[in-house]
């Protein structure tokens, strides 16, 4: 049962495509979208949104855009200048700038810090640029992606159908001292095709990398003050062989855990979704052949099944180094990802660093949120982790923000975190301790148990695996008659496979003593004589088995050893076939004809019956005629009966 995690919510006038947190604010949220210039009557509008009430969700402030210019797509929440928040936006222009090849799609909005939320928000969003990133005339195509890291920002195109000029642009942000809020364009990246999702991650105080995915492959950049090099190919989707797939599973969303290693939702064809851990290589291998500069799996979880298809994801460290130069020591990701369905379901995963060796493990769900919009979801986000000074106000929270763009809903709901339990001689303590108190990082982990994986299903499976084996070994035990009847094997398998062996010997003439031996078998064709004499060896075996279990001979009457002699005299009847001896249950003289001993046959049927034993494999020179002692034949004419015990 999923544990009870409070939720707020707030339906808007229009769709929402886009939405991000403030960074230093964990309580305000940022969405956009809108119908776009298909003249449905719905605007295009940018809204700022309270969270810091639990309970509901509030509209701060709001800005109606162009409805002659395409809705928002991406949005991403920046710095502070001047008392105001910068937020930067992807709209397309409007259709007939298009048609003369002008799209100035990328535009800066300045949101001016409220003080408190109104029933009727009065518009303190204003923007104050609008550039353009892109060189393609492709007119279908639009700001797709938007990503800022620190002082550097990406942007990507994407078209409805296939990019014809897919191109990641790189570009540096406006200083907090600069009158001119535009970004200045650092280069372009031509991309055989168009990058499904992008993320971007300072790494250094001057150094940042760049992580992008397309269907079936992972490519990494890397941005340094002067210079941008790459795309690296790190990574290329492989067809399962083992499982006899046909298509491999494309990637839909890529984001940065630590420097090292990024995480990947892949989309099956069958149907289903794949959580993959990736460690990349070095960045002094990037480019190489071979597999040092290819990346390696490190870790996959699959999504449940009621989600057939991801179409989003969500990461948030709760453990952040203090600079963005400084080593990633142990802490624990929460991540989220939203399926076909509506759902949304949440992960942990954790880092580990031992000296120089890092590793990620222990990826496991948390729990699912159902159905949390009444149509697709359209973005997801996390916010910034409550900073030290409210710990002792209140406990401490992460946010996490969806929207849905059928819906016109938004939706926050509160993750429970608890401080992060360290040793005191830990790196990551000391490191932050140096830091001025505003500075500080805080150290968190998810206050919610992970569902590790059950051993009740190895456990049964192991059980059925055992008692199959059991089952076996008993059956085989008692078709060579060495155990006691308990699932009746003898009954249902070949009677050639029967041996009398201990218990079946014994037990058959202890019960019906004096009797027949009530036992079926049957052997044909060449290698009785050369095992031992087939039947007639068997017949013999049974009788010193009686021998023996009547004890050790003395004292014993001639008359009880002539009783048992005759328990297990066994008669030869006709058969149907030349190469097949039977001994059969009771003899019938009025149906099997009549019987008589080795001592009452005429020469002529003797040899008769040697070679008819000789051909059916029963019998051979070397076994003498003692072996015929006891033993009752039936008429011949040339063939080769069935014995009766």
């Amino acid at each position: 049962m999923a544990p009870t995690i409070p939720s707020a919510e707030v339906r808007l006038s229009y769709p929402l495509y886009a939405l991000d947190f403030d960074p230093e604010d964990a309580n305000r949220l940022v969405v956009g979208g809108g119908g776009g210039a298909a003249r449905s009557g719905v605007g295009n509008k940018i809204s700022v949104l309270d969270a810091s009430h639990d309970a509901a969700l509030q509209i701060v402030s709001e800005i109606e855009l162009s409805r002659d210019e395409d809705s928002v797509n991406t949005l991403v929440v920046g710095s502070r200048k001047n008392n105001a928040l910068l937020v930067y936006a992807g709209i397309n222009s409007a259709e007939e700038d298009l048609k003369k090849g002008k799209n100035e799609h990328f535009r800066v909005f300045a949101v001016d810090l409220p003080s408190a939320a109104k029933e009727h928000p009065e518009p303190k969003i204003t923007e104050v640029s609008r550039s353009a990133l892109f060189s393609t005339k492709d007119t279908e195509a639009y700001q797709r992606l938007l990503k800022i890291s620190g002082p550097v920002g990406a942007a990507a195109t994407g078209t409805i159908g296939r990019s014809k000029d897919a191109q990641i642009t790189i570009f540096d942000m406006a200083s907090a001292t600069s009158n001119n809020p535009a970004p200045r364009l650092r280069g372009k990246v031509e991309l055989p095709k168009e990058a499904l999702d992008m993320d971007m991650m300072q790494i250094s105080d001057d150094e940042h990398q760049l992580v992008y995915c397309d269907n079936y492959g992972i490519y990494t950049l890397v941005v340094s003050k002067t210079a941008t090099s790459g795309p690296y190919s790190v990574w290329s989707m492989p067809l399962d062989v083992a499982t006899g797939a046909k298509d491999r599973p494309s990637l839909r969303c890529i984001r940065f855990l630590t420097p090292t290693f990024v995480l990947a939702v892949a989309n099956i064809k069958s149907g289903g979704a794949v959580l993959q851990g990736f460690r990349l290589p070095n960045l002094s291998d990037l480019g190489k052949e071979g597999k040092e500069g290819q990346g390696r799996l490190a870790i996959s979880a699959k999504l449940p099944k009621n989600v057939t298809r991801a179409t989003s994801l969500a990461v948030r460290n709760l453990s952040p180094p203090v600079t963005p130069s400084a080593k990633q020591n142990e802490t624990q990701f929460v991540i989220a990802v939203t399926g076909q369905d509506s759902s949304i379901t949440l992960y942990t995963l954790d880092h580990q660093s031992i000296g120089e060796i890092n590793l990620i493990s222990n990826l496991y769900p948390v729990t699912t949120f159902k159905e949390v919009h009444a149509g697709p979801i359209s973005g997801l986000a996390f916010s910034a982790l409550p900073p030290l000074a409210n710990q002792k106000q209140q406990p401490p929270h992460i946010k996490l923000a969806s929207i849905g763009s059928m819906a016109n809903t938004c939706v926050i709901h509160s993750l429970p975190l608890r401080p992060r339990l360290l040793p005191s001689t830990s790196t990551s303590i000391k490191e932050n301790e140096k830091q001025p108190q505003q500075q500080r990082t805080a150290q968190y982990t998810l206050a919610l148990r992970a569902r590790r994986p059950s051993p009740r299903n190895l456990l049964l499976g192991s059980a059925l695996v055992f008692a199959f084996l059991a089952l076996l070994l008993q059956s085989v035990l008692e078709v060579k008659g060495v155990s006691r009847p308990v699932v009746g094997a003898r009954s249902f398998t070949p009677v050639r496979w029967h041996s009398p062996g201990r218990f079946y010997a014994v037990a058959d003439v202890d019960a019906n003593a004096g009797e027949p031996v009530p036992v079926v078998v049957s052997s044909g064709g060449g290698e009785g004589a050369a095992n031992g004499g087939g039947l007639l060896a068997e017949y013999h075996a049974t009788k010193r088995a009686l021998q023996d279990v009547g004890g050790d001979g003395e004292g014993k009457e001639k008359n009880e050893e002539k009783e048992k002699e005759e328990a297990v005299k066994v008669v030869v009847l006709h058969h149907v076939t030349e190469e097949e001896v039977v001994r059969v249950e009771d003899h019938d003289e009025a149906r099997h004809g009549q019987a008589k001993g080795w001592e009452e046959l005429g020469e002529e049927q003797k040899e008769k019956w040697k070679a008819a034993l000789r051909k059916a494999g029963q019998w051979g020179e070397e076994m003498g005629e003692a072996v015929f002692k006891g033993v009752l034949f039936g008429e011949i004419a040339g063939v080769v009966g069935a014995m009766v015990a």
